[in-house]
């Protein structure tokens, strides 16, 4: 295939199903056969962990190895990641293949990124990083649709989710051509993490942090407030559907627009829509809120990733790809504990007003810190 970006974005499509059916399989399996909470907590987190832990090294190794080697090495582990699920009864084996699991995946996004980005330029890459997220929420959302195959019996889910990776993997062994940037060296120093723009550290973080926590607080201030759990998987659904079909838009605009002046505006819109929930519980309202809300959270990993290439030399495109993921990982972790903290504190609407304060809180922060860019 002439074009490697039409490639990793099938790839990445196909690969998202299996990403969607894996973890959600995991827990209810766990939660049906009475696992303490915390086995069931840890081994999620776990797989959180992997991203940051391997992340800084990613780019690295594609640096050394290329991109192409190091996505079929991430599909590779993966696929074995997932078979070895099967024993997920076994806690000694569920935890390492959780971790093991999670490096695959860990190579799999940083280098399909890495190829995005080594294949566009200052006028579609923008738009390019939003039809890769959106084509993996697709994929993902797609693979929430086939927990059902756990009824075939517990080894179903995870042989389905191998084979899909195997059919990603072959794809791409045959599909997808190695892909060089023109503007980097053949031997690249490494870089640290200093080098990075702080506001890409920062949005990557933020959106961590949303991303991992509004799918409990979402459920939680539905139910809390009195709606039933059919009205509560709509708020959800809404929630996921706004992030298909809003996001691809404002990642386009970061092509046309300032990245910077993108942020500034998302932030102050996000935290006023993140009061919504606090103004009124009429359903059909709520609806729209958590829709725009889906839409608008998600481009803070799109557009902060674009920010993060405009503003370094291209020549570390691969290892600021890997930091940018490791922050993005790190705000998963911190996610939950925060928003269940948040919660208890106010069980109702404080997540939503501490939400909002956070994005008016990195608003600020956009005004006071102004990133040099590097060509």
């Amino acid at each position: 295939m002439k074009n490697p970006l039409i490639a990793a974005l099938i790839g990445i499509t196909i690969g998202g199903i299996g990403f969607g059916l894996l973890t959600p399989v995991t827990v209810i399996l766990l939660e049906q056969n009475g696992a303490p909470s915390w086995i069931t907590g840890s081994s999620t987190t776990l797989g959180y962990l992997a991203v940051v832990l391997a992340s800084p090294y990613t780019g690295r190794l594609i640096d050394r190895f290329g991109v192409k080697f190091i996505l079929l090495t991430g599909m590779l582990i993966w696929l074995f990641g997932s078979l070895g699920h099967i024993y997920w009864y076994n806690y000694y084996i569920l935890f390492p293949v959780r971790l093991i699991t999670g490096v695959g995946a860990t190579f799999i996004f940083v280098a399909t990124e890495v190829i995005i980005n080594r294949s566009s330029n200052e006028k579609n890459r923008g738009q390019n990083i939003g039809l890769y997220a959106v084509l993996l929420s697709i994929g993902i959302a797609v693979g929430t649709m086939l927990i059902f195959t756990v009824e075939y019996g517990d080894w179903a889910p995870y042989v389905i989710g191998a084979s899909i990776m195997l059919i990603a993997l072959l794809f791409q062994i045959y599909f997808l051509r190695e892909v060089e940037s023109k503007e980097e060296e053949k031997t690249v120093s490494k870089m640290k993490l200093k080098q990075m723009p702080f506001l890409s550290l920062a949005s990557a973080v933020l959106y961590g942090v949303f991303e991992s926590s509004i799918i409990v607080a979402l459920p939680l201030f539905g139910l809390r407030n009195g709606f039933t759990q059919i009205e509560v998987s709509y708020f959800l659904a809404s929630f996921v559907i706004g992030g298909i079909v809003l996001l691809f838009f404002l990642s386009k605009l970061s092509d046309i627009y300032s990245s910077r002046k993108l942020l500034l505006f998302i932030s102050i819109l996000l935290g006023s829509l993140m009061l919504s929930p606090t103004l009124s519980l009429l359903f059909v309202f709520l609806i729209t809120a958590f829709f725009l809300i889906g839409g608008f959270v998600p481009a803070y990993y799109t557009i902060g990733l674009n920010y993060t290439v405009q503003n370094i030399e291209k020549k570390y495109i691969a290892q600021a790809n890997g930091y940018f993921v490791m922050m993005y990982g790190l705000g998963t972790l911190l996610g939950p504990m925060i928003g269940s903290m948040i919660v208890e504190l106010n069980k109702e609407y404080g997540f939503w007003i501490f939400s909002a304060l956070l994005c008016f809180s990195f608003f600020l922060l956009i005004l006071l810190r102004n990133d040099k860019i590097r060509e």
